[in-house]
């Protein structure tokens, strides 16, 4: 089976104190987008789990599928295979560590694609429970993947719901994501972030549905910012050349703007590239 995992964005990202568990407590919106890495699944019957990125044990991809089989096993499933594996070749096409959820969205289109080729017959919000065990941002991408919509995600990632009739943004946008070719360190970037006391204008970040068009903004950018002034520099250069609602994605070091048109998105990609700057053509799913 191949797959397509899709990356996203963070339309809106709002970060509170520290929970018990020691995460900071979110509220994002979260949207897919057209970027995306290519999975191929093959399913074995040796119950051994491993892809081909290279990160072993610590591959997200792995630790899915088995907290898939674990959930699946004491649930009593009695469909899932006696010894239930997988191999899985990844073609990377999302920058590792850019704020585009590159791992978190394999782990997810590996939860979609096991699910159907175990015959597990799981909800969509079942597997993002398992996600929940796997990392933050998983749970929000087997929906955002699977719905094709953006998706509310709340605590440290582990509640979540597709929002289905939010003004903005627009299916089919174009957006150009931009990277400075620095690495943000997402802990580093959090200890940073002057986490937000209460939920004073929460009508900016609880959308309602159908209701004003959505205000974008990033608790983390200003952080990110401070510790690397290149993301700065690559928003700039995106407002230069004309992209609108610039904004960093996750903790950085992407950044995106959006534009009209598709060959509007292919010359700020060339001017980009031509400024030293990695650079991408996507569109909001």
């Amino acid at each position: 089976m191949t797959v397509e995992a899709y990356a996203k964005v963070n339309l809106t990202l709002a970060v509170y104190g520290k929970r018990p568990d020691g995460y900071h407590a979110l509220r994002s919106i979260v949207q897919p987008i057209a970027l995306a890495d290519t999975l191929e699944i093959e399913p074995t019957d040796d119950g051994l789990v491993s892809s081909d990125t290279g990160y072993g044990e610590n591959d997200l991809i792995v630790r899915a599928a088995r907290a898939l089989v674990s959930r699946s096993r004491a649930a009593g499933t009695s469909r899932l295979p006696c010894t239930p594996g997988c191999r899985v070749r990844v073609t990377k096409r999302i920058p590792a560590g850019g704020g585009l959820g590159g791992g978190s969205a394999d782990a997810a289109a590996a939860l979609n694609a096991l699910n159907a080729l175990w015959r597990l017959g799981k909800s969509p919000e079942e597997l993002a429970d398992i996600g929940a065990a796997v990392g933050s941002d998983v749970p929000a991408l087997v929906l955002a993947q699977h719905y094709r919509r953006p998706v509310l995600m709340e605590g440290r990632g582990e509640k979540v719901s597709v929002l289905r009739r939010l003004r903005f943004p627009m299916r089919g946008l174009p957006l150009v994501l931009a990277n400075p070719g620095v690495h943000s360190s997402t802990p580093e970037v959090f200890a940073h972030c002057t986490p937000r006391v209460s939920d004073a204008t929460g009508a900016a970040f609880s959308p309602r549905e159908g209701g004003d068009a959505l205000r974008l903004f990033n608790d983390l950018q200003e952080a990110a910012i401070a510790l690397h002034p290149e993301i700065d520099a690559t928003l700039e250069a995106l407002r230069s050349l004309g992209a609108r609602e610039t904004m960093m994605s996750g903790s950085g070091a992407t950044v995106f703007g959006f534009v009209e048109t598709d060959s509007e998105a292919e010359r700020l990609v060339k001017a980009l590239q031509a400024r030293g700057f990695s650079a991408w053509c996507s569109r909001m799913l």
